[in-house]
């Protein structure tokens, strides 16, 4: 099965094999995912729960492929991070697995932008809600 992982991951890298599916599956086969338009990112998410001892236990998630795509649609431009999980059989449990890439990818998203909104406001950050979230209401 390693073998056949290893196989998918590799044609799934191609950047026409990656927007021809996303088009296909979401977009109805319309081009909307241009291959041109995509990137690659790192697909390794470090998580960091905590064991039952209440320690944190550190573990790494391995997405097969995650690239991001600019799309433009009505004039307008849209970001996405759009990753692949290849299966030769049926995982019952991969919504939930893929919900953990997905929320590990936002959190790390999420953690970059408030160190950079960090920098740049130095001293003159806000307090309280604000300085909870890293983010401003607006």
């Amino acid at each position: 099965m390693a073998d056949k992982d290893v196989v998918a991951k590799d044609f799934m890298q191609d950047e026409e094999i990656f927007a021809d599916a996303f088009n296909f599956k979401i977009f109805g086969g319309r081009q909307v995912v241009k291959p041109e338009n995509l990137k690659p990112l790192d697909a390794t998410s470090l998580i960091l729960p905590f064991g039952d001892d209440g320690k944190v236990a550190p573990k790494q998630k391995y997405r097969d492929v995650l690239k991001t795509a600019t799309v433009m649609q009505d004039g307008k431009t849209t970001y996405l991070a759009l990753g692949i999980e290849n299966q030769s059989q049926v995982h019952y449990a991969m919504p939930v697995k893929a919900c953990v890439y997905d929320a590990a990818y936002y959190d790390s998203f999420v953690s970059g932008a408030v160190r950079k909104r960090r920098r740049e406001k130095g001293a003159g950050f806000p307090s309280g809600a604000e300085y909870l979230s890293g983010f401003a209401r607006e």
